[in-house]
């Protein structure tokens, strides 16, 4: 262990002073009783680290030295005699088990990706998780009894040493157990002193890979402006709107949006304007859908700008063959029998990438709707092959398509 001005170092790993002392402030009674004679006596390297407070061999909670500022055990320790060793109630923590394993060469903790990062990492990230989750967001750590410490020190070990998943999934719960309500509430509201740590008190020495895990979380949960630092990166693409920046993106006033998302199943129909605020939504998602339906084509509209019958296009919609962008099923959706652009062109490009018909040898080509006249077929199924179809180069849209009739009837009988 190397001392600098402003740090420290353990076996080449970067270290606050805090985390690890030379100083021998706390010893285990029984280990010192079995060193026998007081020349003999040691000083063990697991009692130097903040989070070890306790002996994990004999299970019994390590005790001040009368003289903590000593780096000498027997100096630290002095003439007095022995307290009696005082036994830990419960189990020893895992995470000291995997602490004397990395720091004595034992067995590696499985393939645990924590075997990766420095000491300090795991541990910090191991107090900080279990502490908000134990005490709450404004935990204070360095106010919490050696135990307290340990307990929420095995917790978060627990969760963090499963991976990146398992501190997702910590967060998760972070997040929704918040006390934060108001709409303008920032990544602290929600993350408390995790969130504190990372961003302003763990410069001096890296907190590791939990630093963009949250960032990660944050970007994914929370409307996060182009251009805004988080966690020292800056944030070049917006992933999540709230209603009020998507309001404001699309240009469309804030109530009808609301009552737009809500017709189409993104807010519950009962939010109340507190829930419906605090929301995300995400951009991929949701700013096509809502450009989507507000360039929507309505059912009454639809023959015309497919050049189809009535009849033809209330087929295609009982089929399920074009969908309407309010589901059948969602509230408002007989009020809303809308259907994207998108999807109409969709079709019409489908009728444009059609062959042209040859109109000196068409004999055996006619309409699709004279062919389902003449019992070639279901017009959704005759349209879903679309095999044997052509283009008439004089009309539009579903009008111009033409099939070969005697091959539908043909291969019909055949079936």
């Amino acid at each position: 262990m190397r001392v600098f001005p402003r740090g420290a170092s353990f076996r080449g790993e970067p270290i606050s002073k805090a985390f690890l002392s030379p100083r021998a402030a706390r010893y285990c009674p029984a280990c010192i009783a079995e060193d026998g004679n007081r020349a003999d006596r040691q000083f063990r390297l697991l009692w130097g680290f903040r989070h070890g407070a306790r002996c994990d061999r004999h299970s019994t909670w390590l005790l001040d030295a009368s003289c903590q500022d000593e780096t000498n055990l027997r100096l630290a320790i002095g003439n007095d005699p022995l307290e009696p060793p005082r036994a830990a109630v419960s189990e020893t923590p895992e995470y000291l088990t995997w602490l004397r394993a990395r720091i004595t060469g034992g067995p590696s903790f499985g393939d645990s990706w924590v075997n990766g990062q420095t000491l300090e990492q795991v541990l910090a990230a191991s107090e900080m998780l279990g502490g908000i989750l134990q005490h709450g967001h404004k935990v204070a750590l360095t106010r919490l009894s050696p135990a307290e410490t340990e307990e929420a020190t095995d917790i978060g070990f627990s969760i963090y040493s499963e991976g990146p998943e398992a501190v997702e999934e910590a967060l998760d719960t972070i997040r929704k157990t918040s006390p934060a309500t108001a709409v303008q509430a920032g990544p602290l509201a929600y993350y408390g002193k995790l969130f504190d740590w990372l961003d302003r008190r763990s410069n001096a020495i890296d907190p590791g890979p939990i630093r963009d895990i949250l960032r990660d979380h944050i970007v994914k949960h929370s409307a996060v402006e182009p251009g805004t630092t988080v966690l020292g990166v800056e944030i070049t693409e917006r992933r999540f709107h709230t209603v009020y920046s998507l309001s404001s993106a699309l240009g469309i006033e804030r109530p009808r949006l609301s009552r737009l998302l809500k017709k189409l199943g993104e807010i519950p129909a009962n939010s109340t304007e507190v829930e419906t605020g605090n929301m995300v939504f995400e951009v991929d998602k949701t700013v096509p859908l809502i450009e989507a339906f507000t360039t929507a084509i309505p059912l009454l509209d639809v023959p015309d700008y497919l050049g189809a019958s009535k009849r033809q296009v209330e087929i295609l919609y009982r089929a399920g063959i074009i969908q309407p962008l309010v589901p059948r099923k969602e509230r408002g959706a007989v009020r809303n029998v809308v259907f994207g652009r998108s999807q109409l062109d969709d079709f019409l490009k489908r009728i444009s990438d059609l062959p042209l018909l040859d109109e000196t040898n068409d004999e055996n080509f006619h309409s699709i709707s004279y062919a389902c006249q003449r019992g070639a077929g279901r017009f959704e199924d005759i349209l879903r092959g679309l095999t044997l179809g052509f283009r008439h180069s004089g009309k539009l849209g579903f009008s111009a398509i033409y099939v070969d009739v005697r091959s539908l009837v043909s291969m019909r009988k055949s079936a």
